[in-house]
């Protein structure tokens, strides 16, 4: 299992920096929850493991949406990106599935899954999707907020 290397990974530095401080804060919140629920697992918490992926799926939503505005206002096409963003959630909806079908008794093979999965995605997300974001980003103010974005 990738866990240990991986909770290193997980903590945002510059070098993930999109070039806009909304995506930014929220990837660092992403990355955070992930990391929460890392430690969940560990120790075999049900109760809490419900509670912080539903935090990650809500934060998640929120980002997507952000992005997506964001994305349109910079002109960035995001058909693409959309359809991995569609992908994220079905994902979502799987692991809540499951975990509800096995009553929160999972296998250690499908902890570690699920585990593998969350760690890829949220780095992945970042640095290969959310990056190709970057050169668009960078025209406008670090700051810059869109109509319409609400925090």
């Amino acid at each position: 299992m990738r866990q240990e290397g991986s909770e290193m990974e997980l903590t945002w530095s510059k070098q993930m920096s999109v070039g806009n401080g909304t995506l930014d804060s929220e990837h660092m919140v992403i990355l955070d929850l992930v990391k929460n629920i890392i430690r969940v697992i560990k120790e075999k918490d049900n109760a809490l493991f419900s509670q912080a992926l539903k935090q990650l799926e809500d934060a998640t939503h929120k980002h997507f949406e952000h992005e997506e505005l964001i994305a349109k206002e910079i002109h960035f096409s995001f058909e693409e990106h959309n359809l991995e963003h569609q992908y994220i959630l079905g994902e979502f909806l799987i692991i809540k599935d499951e975990l509800a079908e096995s009553q929160g008794r999972w296998s250690e093979s499908l902890v570690e899954h699920y585990l593998e999965f969350l760690i890829t995605w949220a780095i992945d997300h970042i640095i290969e999707d959310d990056m190709k974001m970057k050169p668009f980003l960078e025209r406008f103010p670090y700051d810059y907020k869109p109509d319409g974005l609400m925090s």
